[in-house]
Protein backbone atom coordinates (compact mmCIF):
# COMPACT_ATOMS: atom_id res chain seq x y z
CA UNK A 1 0.00 0.00 0.00
CA UNK A 2 1.37 3.26 -0.95
CA UNK A 3 -1.09 5.61 1.41
CA UNK A 4 0.96 6.14 4.07
CA UNK A 5 3.37 8.35 1.80
CA UNK A 6 0.69 10.23 -0.16
CA UNK A 7 1.23 7.56 -3.27
CA UNK A 8 -1.35 6.31 -5.31
CA UNK A 9 -2.54 2.93 -3.92
CA UNK A 10 -3.39 -0.06 -6.37
CA UNK A 11 -7.32 0.91 -6.92
CA UNK A 12 -6.43 4.82 -8.07
CA UNK A 13 -3.40 2.50 -10.07
CA UNK A 14 -6.08 0.68 -11.77
CA UNK A 15 -8.89 3.56 -12.43
CA UNK A 16 -5.71 5.69 -14.25
CA UNK A 17 -5.31 2.99 -16.55
CA UNK A 18 -8.26 2.26 -17.35
CA UNK A 19 -9.59 5.36 -17.75
CA UNK A 20 -6.27 5.62 -20.30
CA UNK A 21 -7.38 2.51 -22.03
CA UNK A 22 -10.76 4.22 -22.67
CA UNK A 23 -9.35 7.56 -24.25
CA UNK A 24 -10.99 8.91 -26.94
CA UNK A 25 -9.53 8.07 -30.31
CA UNK A 26 -8.39 11.40 -32.79
CA UNK A 27 -11.05 11.19 -35.08
CA UNK A 28 -9.12 13.60 -37.34
CA UNK A 29 -6.97 10.66 -37.95
CA UNK A 30 -9.91 9.04 -39.41
CA UNK A 31 -11.23 9.57 -43.23
CA UNK A 32 -15.07 8.85 -44.21
CA UNK A 33 -15.39 6.76 -47.25
CA UNK A 34 -18.05 3.86 -48.93
CA UNK A 35 -18.53 0.32 -47.30
CA UNK A 36 -17.08 -2.72 -49.72
CA UNK A 37 -17.70 -6.03 -50.01
CA UNK A 38 -13.49 -5.85 -48.79
CA UNK A 39 -14.98 -4.95 -45.68
CA UNK A 40 -16.86 -7.66 -44.40
CA UNK A 41 -14.69 -8.94 -41.54
CA UNK A 42 -13.81 -5.78 -39.90
CA UNK A 43 -17.62 -4.37 -39.97
CA UNK A 44 -18.91 -8.30 -38.98
CA UNK A 45 -16.06 -8.01 -35.37
CA UNK A 46 -17.90 -4.37 -34.88
CA UNK A 47 -20.81 -5.07 -35.28
CA UNK A 48 -20.43 -7.98 -32.48
CA UNK A 49 -17.41 -6.26 -30.32
CA UNK A 50 -18.12 -2.43 -30.88
CA UNK A 51 -18.93 -0.33 -27.85
CA UNK A 52 -21.97 0.73 -29.41
CA UNK A 53 -23.43 -1.40 -32.26
CA UNK A 54 -27.09 -1.21 -33.30
CA UNK A 55 -27.64 -4.29 -35.78
CA UNK A 56 -31.32 -4.53 -37.53
CA UNK A 57 -29.77 -7.28 -40.61
CA UNK A 58 -30.07 -10.77 -40.86
CA UNK A 59 -26.96 -12.91 -41.63
CA UNK A 60 -26.89 -12.63 -45.06
CA UNK A 61 -27.98 -9.47 -45.83
CA UNK A 62 -24.56 -7.87 -45.11
CA UNK A 63 -22.48 -8.99 -48.02
CA UNK A 64 -24.68 -8.05 -50.95
CA UNK A 65 -25.03 -4.55 -48.97
CA UNK A 66 -21.34 -4.17 -48.35
CA UNK A 67 -21.04 -5.43 -52.25
CA UNK A 68 -23.37 -2.65 -53.25
CA UNK A 69 -21.57 0.06 -50.97
CA UNK A 70 -25.10 0.70 -48.97
CA UNK A 71 -23.32 2.94 -46.51
CA UNK A 72 -20.12 4.63 -44.81
CA UNK A 73 -17.05 3.69 -42.58
CA UNK A 74 -14.63 5.85 -40.77
CA UNK A 75 -11.38 4.41 -41.92
CA UNK A 76 -8.25 5.16 -39.64
CA UNK A 77 -5.58 3.54 -41.83
CA UNK A 78 -7.05 0.90 -42.29
CA UNK A 79 -8.83 0.33 -39.02
CA UNK A 80 -12.37 0.86 -39.09
CA UNK A 81 -13.67 3.28 -36.26
CA UNK A 82 -17.23 3.13 -37.32
CA UNK A 83 -19.69 1.99 -39.80
CA UNK A 84 -23.44 2.96 -40.95
CA UNK A 85 -25.20 0.78 -43.04
CA UNK A 86 -28.68 0.68 -45.04
CA UNK A 87 -30.77 -1.38 -46.41
CA UNK A 88 -31.60 -1.49 -50.53
CA UNK A 89 -33.55 1.35 -51.32
CA UNK A 90 -37.23 0.27 -51.96
CA UNK A 91 -38.37 2.90 -54.76
CA UNK A 92 -36.84 6.44 -52.72
CA UNK A 93 -37.07 4.85 -49.19
CA UNK A 94 -34.45 2.98 -47.46
CA UNK A 95 -33.61 1.65 -43.77
CA UNK A 96 -31.04 2.66 -41.29
CA UNK A 97 -30.17 -1.01 -40.69
CA UNK A 98 -26.83 -0.99 -38.54
CA UNK A 99 -24.58 1.51 -36.48
CA UNK A 100 -21.85 0.58 -34.97
CA UNK A 101 -18.42 2.58 -33.03
CA UNK A 102 -15.00 0.72 -31.97
CA UNK A 103 -14.39 1.53 -28.34
CA UNK A 104 -13.00 4.94 -27.44
CA UNK A 105 -14.91 6.50 -30.28
CA UNK A 106 -17.00 9.54 -29.29
CA UNK A 107 -20.62 9.13 -29.53
CA UNK A 108 -21.62 12.10 -30.83
CA UNK A 109 -17.80 13.56 -32.95
CA UNK A 110 -18.50 9.69 -35.14
CA UNK A 111 -22.25 10.24 -35.38
CA UNK A 112 -21.98 13.84 -36.58
CA UNK A 113 -19.72 12.43 -39.45
CA UNK A 114 -21.43 9.09 -40.61
CA UNK A 115 -24.97 10.42 -40.59
CA UNK A 116 -24.59 13.28 -42.70
CA UNK A 117 -21.89 11.45 -45.20
CA UNK A 118 -24.68 8.54 -45.41
CA UNK A 119 -27.77 10.76 -45.67
CA UNK A 120 -25.61 12.64 -48.67
CA UNK A 121 -24.45 9.20 -50.36
CA UNK A 122 -28.48 8.44 -50.23
CA UNK A 123 -29.37 11.75 -51.65
CA UNK A 124 -26.93 11.22 -54.55
CA UNK A 125 -28.66 8.22 -55.35
CA UNK A 126 -32.36 9.23 -55.14
CA UNK A 127 -33.36 7.97 -51.67
CA UNK A 128 -35.66 11.14 -50.17
CA UNK A 129 -36.30 9.21 -47.08
CA UNK A 130 -34.63 7.06 -44.68
CA UNK A 131 -36.23 5.17 -41.96
CA UNK A 132 -35.59 3.83 -38.44
CA UNK A 133 -37.49 1.01 -36.39
CA UNK A 134 -34.61 -0.09 -33.44
CA UNK A 135 -35.60 -1.71 -29.99
CA UNK A 136 -36.14 1.52 -27.91
CA UNK A 137 -34.48 -0.48 -24.82
CA UNK A 138 -31.90 -1.54 -26.30
CA UNK A 139 -30.78 0.80 -28.17
CA UNK A 140 -31.92 4.02 -26.28
CA UNK A 141 -27.78 5.32 -27.07
CA UNK A 142 -29.22 5.61 -30.42
CA UNK A 143 -32.51 7.82 -30.84
CA UNK A 144 -31.30 11.00 -29.32
CA UNK A 145 -28.54 10.72 -31.86
CA UNK A 146 -30.90 10.50 -34.80
CA UNK A 147 -33.76 13.02 -33.35
CA UNK A 148 -30.24 15.86 -33.19
CA UNK A 149 -29.94 14.59 -37.14
CA UNK A 150 -33.26 15.54 -38.29
CA UNK A 151 -35.00 12.37 -37.65
CA UNK A 152 -38.83 12.63 -36.56
CA UNK A 153 -41.17 10.45 -35.30
CA UNK A 154 -43.52 8.85 -38.43
CA UNK A 155 -45.65 5.74 -36.09
CA UNK A 156 -45.78 3.09 -34.18
CA UNK A 157 -45.15 -1.03 -34.85
CA UNK A 158 -47.77 -2.32 -32.71
CA UNK A 159 -47.81 -6.19 -31.25
CA UNK A 160 -51.09 -8.03 -31.07
CA UNK A 161 -51.59 -11.64 -29.37
CA UNK A 162 -53.49 -14.78 -29.36
CA UNK A 163 -53.27 -17.08 -26.75
CA UNK A 164 -56.40 -19.12 -27.38
CA UNK A 165 -56.31 -20.56 -30.99
CA UNK A 166 -59.88 -20.61 -31.55
CA UNK A 167 -61.13 -20.16 -35.00
CA UNK A 168 -64.06 -17.01 -34.72
CA UNK A 169 -64.99 -17.55 -38.82
CA UNK A 170 -63.23 -19.74 -41.67
CA UNK A 171 -63.73 -16.92 -44.43
CA UNK A 172 -63.88 -16.81 -47.42
CA UNK A 173 -64.98 -20.98 -48.62
CA UNK A 174 -64.23 -20.53 -52.50
CA UNK A 175 -60.62 -19.17 -51.50
CA UNK A 176 -58.06 -22.17 -52.49
CA UNK A 177 -54.88 -21.67 -50.16
CA UNK A 178 -51.86 -23.72 -51.30
CA UNK A 179 -48.11 -23.50 -50.02
CA UNK A 180 -46.39 -20.93 -52.17
CA UNK A 181 -44.20 -22.15 -54.85
CA UNK A 182 -40.99 -20.57 -56.98
CA UNK A 183 -43.05 -19.65 -59.37
CA UNK A 184 -45.33 -17.77 -57.43
CA UNK A 185 -43.14 -15.41 -56.18
CA UNK A 186 -43.47 -12.67 -59.31
CA UNK A 187 -47.50 -12.38 -57.78
CA UNK A 188 -46.75 -12.78 -53.94
CA UNK A 189 -43.62 -9.27 -54.71
CA UNK A 190 -47.10 -7.73 -56.74
CA UNK A 191 -49.66 -8.24 -53.99
CA UNK A 192 -47.41 -6.95 -51.55
CA UNK A 193 -46.23 -3.59 -53.72
CA UNK A 194 -49.76 -3.11 -54.10
CA UNK A 195 -50.53 -3.54 -50.00
CA UNK A 196 -48.40 -1.51 -48.89
CA UNK A 197 -46.20 1.84 -48.97
CA UNK A 198 -42.27 1.70 -49.98
CA UNK A 199 -41.15 1.52 -46.95
CA UNK A 200 -43.00 -1.08 -45.61
CA UNK A 201 -42.58 -3.45 -48.84
CA UNK A 202 -40.58 -6.80 -48.83
CA UNK A 203 -38.67 -7.31 -51.54
CA UNK A 204 -37.13 -10.65 -53.18
CA UNK A 205 -33.90 -10.89 -51.09
CA UNK A 206 -36.35 -11.05 -48.09
CA UNK A 207 -39.32 -13.15 -49.57
CA UNK A 208 -37.78 -15.38 -52.09
CA UNK A 209 -35.66 -17.19 -49.58
CA UNK A 210 -38.42 -18.36 -47.92
CA UNK A 211 -40.04 -19.69 -50.40
CA UNK A 212 -39.65 -23.77 -50.00
CA UNK A 213 -37.48 -23.58 -46.57
CA UNK A 214 -40.29 -25.21 -44.76
CA UNK A 215 -41.27 -21.81 -43.28
CA UNK A 216 -45.33 -21.43 -43.24
CA UNK A 217 -46.03 -19.58 -46.38
CA UNK A 218 -48.59 -20.05 -48.54
CA UNK A 219 -50.95 -18.24 -51.26
CA UNK A 220 -54.81 -17.41 -51.47
CA UNK A 221 -56.40 -17.74 -55.26
CA UNK A 222 -59.62 -17.10 -55.89
CA UNK A 223 -60.68 -18.26 -59.39
CA UNK A 224 -57.12 -19.12 -60.29
CA UNK A 225 -55.88 -15.33 -59.31
CA UNK A 226 -53.53 -14.81 -56.99
CA UNK A 227 -55.16 -12.67 -54.58
CA UNK A 228 -53.17 -12.84 -51.11
CA UNK A 229 -50.52 -14.34 -49.34
CA UNK A 230 -49.30 -15.26 -45.74
CA UNK A 231 -45.85 -15.56 -44.53
CA UNK A 232 -45.26 -16.39 -40.69
CA UNK A 233 -41.91 -18.39 -38.56
CA UNK A 234 -41.97 -20.50 -35.67
CA UNK A 235 -40.07 -20.55 -32.56
CA UNK A 236 -39.20 -22.18 -29.20
CA UNK A 237 -39.82 -25.34 -30.83
CA UNK A 238 -43.15 -24.77 -32.38
CA UNK A 239 -44.43 -23.27 -29.44
CA UNK A 240 -44.90 -19.45 -30.76
CA UNK A 241 -45.81 -18.87 -34.43
CA UNK A 242 -45.05 -15.52 -35.50
CA UNK A 243 -47.39 -13.98 -38.53
CA UNK A 244 -44.20 -12.03 -40.44
CA UNK A 245 -46.56 -11.32 -43.00
CA UNK A 246 -49.87 -11.24 -44.44
CA UNK A 247 -51.63 -9.32 -47.04
CA UNK A 248 -54.69 -9.16 -49.56
CA UNK A 249 -54.98 -7.64 -53.20
CA UNK A 250 -56.62 -4.11 -52.36
CA UNK A 251 -59.11 -4.95 -55.11
CA UNK A 252 -60.30 -7.76 -53.23
CA UNK A 253 -60.54 -7.04 -50.22
CA UNK A 254 -64.01 -7.03 -48.18
CA UNK A 255 -64.44 -10.63 -50.03
CA UNK A 256 -62.53 -12.28 -46.15
CA UNK A 257 -59.78 -13.23 -47.96
CA UNK A 258 -57.54 -11.89 -44.90
CA UNK A 259 -59.97 -14.18 -42.53
CA UNK A 260 -59.35 -17.10 -44.55
CA UNK A 261 -55.51 -16.42 -44.17
CA UNK A 262 -55.75 -16.31 -40.35
CA UNK A 263 -58.40 -19.35 -40.15
CA UNK A 264 -55.56 -21.13 -42.11
CA UNK A 265 -52.78 -19.77 -40.32
CA UNK A 266 -54.53 -20.54 -36.41
CA UNK A 267 -55.21 -24.26 -37.52
CA UNK A 268 -51.83 -24.75 -38.90
CA UNK A 269 -50.57 -23.44 -35.25
CA UNK A 270 -53.02 -25.55 -33.60
CA UNK A 271 -51.86 -28.73 -35.22
CA UNK A 272 -47.83 -27.27 -34.43
CA UNK A 273 -48.85 -27.41 -30.76
CA UNK A 274 -48.12 -23.95 -30.67
CA UNK A 275 -49.71 -22.17 -27.94
CA UNK A 276 -49.16 -18.61 -29.16
CA UNK A 277 -49.62 -16.64 -32.21
CA UNK A 278 -47.93 -13.41 -32.82
CA UNK A 279 -48.04 -10.51 -35.19
CA UNK A 280 -46.75 -6.59 -35.73
CA UNK A 281 -48.45 -3.83 -37.26
CA UNK A 282 -48.21 -0.11 -37.89
CA UNK A 283 -50.28 2.03 -35.22
CA UNK A 284 -51.95 3.78 -37.94
CA UNK A 285 -53.41 0.43 -40.14
CA UNK A 286 -57.02 0.51 -38.14
CA UNK A 287 -58.48 -1.23 -40.54
CA UNK A 288 -55.84 -3.98 -40.05
CA UNK A 289 -56.37 -3.66 -36.46
CA UNK A 290 -59.86 -4.26 -36.73
CA UNK A 291 -59.72 -7.28 -37.67
CA UNK A 292 -56.86 -8.83 -35.62
CA UNK A 293 -59.14 -7.47 -32.63
CA UNK A 294 -62.15 -9.32 -34.01
CA UNK A 295 -59.67 -12.22 -34.65
CA UNK A 296 -58.93 -12.68 -30.96
CA UNK A 297 -55.83 -10.50 -31.56
CA UNK A 298 -55.19 -8.16 -28.43
CA UNK A 299 -52.28 -5.64 -28.05
CA UNK A 300 -49.30 -6.90 -25.52
CA UNK A 301 -48.54 -3.22 -25.07
CA UNK A 302 -45.45 -3.27 -26.92
CA UNK A 303 -44.69 -0.64 -29.01
CA UNK A 304 -42.12 0.18 -30.98
CA UNK A 305 -41.58 3.38 -32.21
CA UNK A 306 -40.66 4.24 -36.16
CA UNK A 307 -38.28 7.42 -36.92
CA UNK A 308 -38.38 9.29 -40.83
CA UNK A 309 -35.77 11.78 -42.11
CA UNK A 310 -36.52 13.27 -45.11
CA UNK A 311 -33.49 14.24 -46.91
Amino acid sequence: MFAASGAPDRTELVYHAMWLFRKSLDLSRATLRPVTAADLTAISRLLRDGSRRYYGLSGGDLPALLADHHGVALDAGGELWGVALTSRPAETTSWLRALALAEGVELRAATDLLLPALHRDLHERGIVGVYYGGDEGADSWLTPVLRQHGYLDNTEVIVYEKQQLDIPDGGNPYVQVRPVAAVDLPAVLRIDRACFEAQWTKDDTVLGPAVGQGQYFVLAELEGTAVGYAYATTHFGGRLVHLVRIAVDPARRSEQIGVRLLAELTAYAEELGATLITLNTQAYNLSAQRLYHWFGFRTTGERQPVLSCPL
